[in-house]
């Protein structure tokens, strides 16, 4: 069973520190097609600059080229982080070490998270 299937919208978020760092906001599933998009994604430059400027002006996830691979291939969860001038974060379905008792632990810290991308 995919760990994704046990989360669920506006389930807290706890990282490795055992601190709370939000709450899941959105839950992608694994892309079966993202091989095939990114064959289609490399074939030029142009497609290459596209899929950039949409990461940052409004598709998600908003995240660099190689994260956005990362997490398409293995799905992953968008945290709503906490606090106004938090900015949110994502998580691939591989850094999630378990869903438990209506939470969401992971294996990273939050700067270990914020590092990745």
């Amino acid at each position: 069973m995919n760990v994704l299937e046990s989360v669920s919208k506006g389930m807290r978020v706890v990282d490795a520190s055992g601190d709370d760092i939000g709450a899941v906001e959105r839950i992608v599933p694994p892309n079966t097609k993202a091989e095939v998009f990114e064959e289609a994604a490399t074939a030029s430059e142009q497609d290459l600059i596209n899929l950039g400027l949409s990461a940052v002006f409004g598709r998600e996830p908003k995240v660099p080229e190689l994260m956005a691979r990362r997490l398409f291939h293995s799905g992953y969860i968008k945290i709503d982080a906490r606090g106004f001038w938090a900015s949110d974060s994502y998580a691939a379905a591989d850094a999630i070490n378990r869903v438990e008792d209506g939470k969401v632990y992971l294996s990273l810290t939050r700067h270990e998270l914020s590092a990745q991308v």
